[in-house]
């Protein structure tokens, strides 16, 4: 189980942020910062596929963070920058902690499978690849966020590829591809069935 996981992720996000009825993004960011680029990516796709993902904007909120952390890796950045509108966005805390307690079982299990492994796919030159898909799954949330639950296909994705990252696990980087196609395909779908019964 790499320390970088869903579980520990989740764990430091409640433990290391101030026990208000509210969270910040500001909060998530000084929580997930000293962890590298793939947590702070897990951060705003695990907000949108838990409850909190239901709150109306959320998912575009988490949307624009993870195309911010995603042109901050195409650039090399070694730390991320976060506009103070941005930071200053909040959600409920309560959905978060009640989310993480629901899912912790299966987050545990989700750990136990990653390990470093097909490295080739976590390599410098494919980063920026893997940032483009990133910021185009955001899209998708954005564009799906406003139907209940149903940005949690791209946010999904985000989140697969995100803890690839962290425990360099180049399977999840491949799953997170596929769900990252998938989503795609509902997007089209979508598209065209609002187009064809205009």
């Amino acid at each position: 189980m790499t320390d970088n996981g869903l579980t520990t992720t989740l764990e430091t996000i409640r433990d290391d942020t101030s026990e208000n009825e509210t969270m910040t993004v500001e909060d998530l960011i000084n929580a997930l910062n000293s962890r590298g680029y793939g947590p702070l990516l897990i951060g705003p796709a695990l907000i949108t596929v838990l409850p909190t993902g239901a709150i109306p904007g959320i998912p575009a909120i988490c949307a624009i963070l993870i195309i911010l952390v995603s042109i901050q890796i195409l650039l090399r950045r070694t730390s991320p920058w976060m506009p103070k509108r941005i930071k200053s966005v909040s959600f409920s805390r309560k959905k978060f902690i009640q989310g993480l307690n629901k899912i912790k079982p299966y987050t545990q299990k989700i750990d136990a499978l990653i390990y470093p492994r097909l490295e080739f796919l976590i390599g410098h030159e494919i980063q920026p690849l893997i940032a483009i898909f990133c910021i185009i799954m955001s899209v998708g949330i954005i564009i799906l966020g406003w139907i209940p639950f149903l940005a949690m296909l791209p946010a999904s994705g985000v989140l697969f590829m995100g803890l690839g990252l962290s425990a360099r696990d180049g399977l999840f980087i491949s799953i997170s591809f596929a769900i990252m196609l998938s989503s795609l395909i509902a997007l089209y779908f979508m598209w065209s069935n609002i187009f064809s019964g205009a």
